[in-house]
């Protein structure tokens, strides 16, 4: 089976990752991922690692590949679609 999780690099102090929280956790919830958060704070080495360049980020990753990635706060309406897209496509056309 895939190990496909929702990674979310963010800070401690960046008001947009806590507003993102909630919605990472309900999508992930939504498509049977497993999350892994990442505090650039206490992490920066995965900035270089992920090529972030901006946070909050949200990547799709089977163990360590990453499938998709995208920047900025996102609505969970919006975070959804995406991820579903995603897996779709990574998928083969297979939900």
């Amino acid at each position: 089976m895939k190990d496909l999780k929702l990674i979310e690099i963010s800070g401690d102090s960046c008001a947009g990752c806590h507003a993102l929280l909630p919605n990472v956790n309900a999508v992930a919830a939504q498509n049977n991922l497993k999350v892994e958060r990442i505090d650039i704070e206490t992490h920066p080495e995965v900035i270089e690692k992920y090529g972030i360049d901006r946070i909050p980020s949200v990547i799709i990753a089977d163990g360590d590949n990453i499938i998709a990635k995208c920047s900025g706060y996102q609505p969970e309406e919006i975070l959804s679609v995406w991820v579903e897209a995603k897996l779709e496509e990574y998928n083969g056309g297979r939900s």
